[in-house]
């Protein structure tokens, strides 16, 4: 029985190359050998929690290093403050010459800044579904030309 040529396998990601390392522990060192030495510990296990995924999408290049150490520092700050919210709640009383007053504790607004940081750096990272379509290939540039596979009609 005849059988037909095999298939180009150019879309498969072998488990291991010649060093013997699986994709995933390939993606942890890499993540290990660029992790910046300033992060704290809560900053430092959001790196490790990311990286290496990140790593894996190709987005853990050297030169985006410091973006992604200020997306685990947005995200250890915003970890930090619900955690404080938790405890102590989003308002507080006072109570003066107009009665009882309820204000929002100063964490709440300091948690809507962190997020919006956090939130900036998911974009530029392409974190989030949208922003993952943002990111795909074929997406043409701002200064694409629109117009350039289009033959003229006046034949010039």
């Amino acid at each position: 029985m005849a059988r037909g040529r095999k298939p180009e396998l150019d879309n498969v990601i072998p488990m291991t190359q010649g060093d013997g390392l699986s994709h995933d522990e390939r993606n942890s060192r890499e993540a290990e050998r660029l992790a910046p030495d300033n992060l704290t510990d809560a900053q430092r296990a959001v790196w490790d929690r990311v990286a290496p995924e990140l790593n894996g999408l190709g987005r853990l290049k050297p030169h985006y290093v410091d973006v992604v150490a200020e997306y685990c520092r947005a995200m250890a700050r915003m970890m930090e403050l619900r955690g404080d919210l938790a405890k102590h709640g989003e308002t507080y009383t006072v109570s003066g010459r107009n009665g009882v007053q309820y204000k929002t504790r100063p964490e709440v607004a300091q948690l809507n800044e962190a997020w919006r940081q956090w939130r900036s750096i998911v974009g530029m990272l392409g974190l989030s579904p949208a922003d993952e379509r943002g990111l795909a290939a074929g997406q043409g540039d701002l200064f694409d030309n629109p117009f350039a596979g289009i033959a003229r009609m006046d034949g010039g």
